[in-house]
């Protein structure tokens, strides 16, 4: 049976480990600093109306991330919620837990009066943009990024 519960900081590493591995799907070289998350994390937990962090747990094991971000605008005046990040470790995929962090937040997003939820997507991501689809999203608009070096 799949649990989905708010992340905490015991959950880092797990959560560390399904970014690693999402940012490998990618084919983006990613590293993680020691700590990094973990501050992170604690940025994170003070601003609970903002960031909403959310594991998928089957027994005590730690199979699936959602991070999203809540936030207003004049445009949409009851706010946006922005899945940033959704990963199911690869020996759990096909078990419709990305489908339960999804609705998940669909669902307080709703509850919390939220006028939209959104995601970003790699375009060639082609699997997630299905997966998107299949779950009621479609193109709304092109979101641009500038990555900034450091």
């Amino acid at each position: 049976m799949i649990v989905l519960r708010t992340m905490e900081a015991r959950d880092i590493e797990a959560v560390e480990a399904l970014i690693l591995q999402l940012a490998q799907d990618l084919g983006e070289s990613f590293s993680i600093g020691a700590g990094q998350s973990a501050a992170h994390f604690q940025a994170m937990e003070q601003s609970p109306d903002i960031y909403q962090n959310v594991v998928a747990c089957i027994d005590t094991v730690v199979v699936g991330f959602l991070s999203v971000v809540r936030y207003r605008s004049f445009f949409h005046h009851k706010g946006t919620a922005l899945v940033n990040e959704l990963v199911v470790a690869k020996e759990y995929r096909g078990m419709h837990i990305g489908s339960a962090l999804l609705e998940h937040a669909a669902d307080c997003a709703l509850t919390d009066g939220f006028d939209e939820i959104e995601v970003g997507v790699m375009q060639e991501n082609i699997r997630a943009i299905s997966f998107y689809r299949r779950h009621g999203f479609s193109l709304e608009y092109l979101l641009l990024g500038r990555e900034f070096c450091t």
